[in-house]
């Protein structure tokens, strides 16, 4: 094999190797931004939980969630395991049909009976503001 076929072929490895590791850093930017704000809201969520502002957490649902439980009902439902911490996963997922944005942020919940658990937010946007929607604990 000549010295320039060498120069071509590692030349061309070299560019693929740049556009995949591009591609991937986009893929990061594209998800990291359209799951910042989602994420931002359950974790504002979950510290209002921690915090013992059960108010301000039902505050935080979505319209649905909040016709399930009453908010007397969520207060006694969260004092039973309160959470105590939490870590948001990298990532998410975001969706917007129609108009109708959603998205599903995964984390860890440590309750102060039960321990550490999974747990994803199904979060929806209402009047401009990410709520918790689905299960919200």
């Amino acid at each position: 094999m000549s010295k320039t076929w060498k120069i071509v072929i590692f030349s061309a490895i070299g560019a693929f190797l740049l556009c995949c590791g591009g591609g991937a850093a986009g893929l990061y930017f594209i998800v990291n931004s359209a799951t910042k704000a989602p994420k931002a809201a359950a974790g504002d969520f979950l510290t209002a939980l921690e915090s013992g502002r059960t108010q301000a957490a039902y505050d935080m649902l979505c319209a649905s969630a909040q016709r399930q439980y009453g908010p007397e009902a969520f207060d006694t439902y969260v004092k039973k395991d309160p959470v105590t911490g939490h870590d948001l996963d990298w990532g998410g997922s975001y969706s917007n049909v129609n108009g109708t944005e959603t998205a599903s942020i995964g984390a860890s919940v440590t309750y102060k009976s039960s321990g550490k658990s999974k747990h994803t937010f199904e979060m929806l946007k209402e009047s401009g503001a990410w709520k918790v929607c689905g299960n919200p604990y």
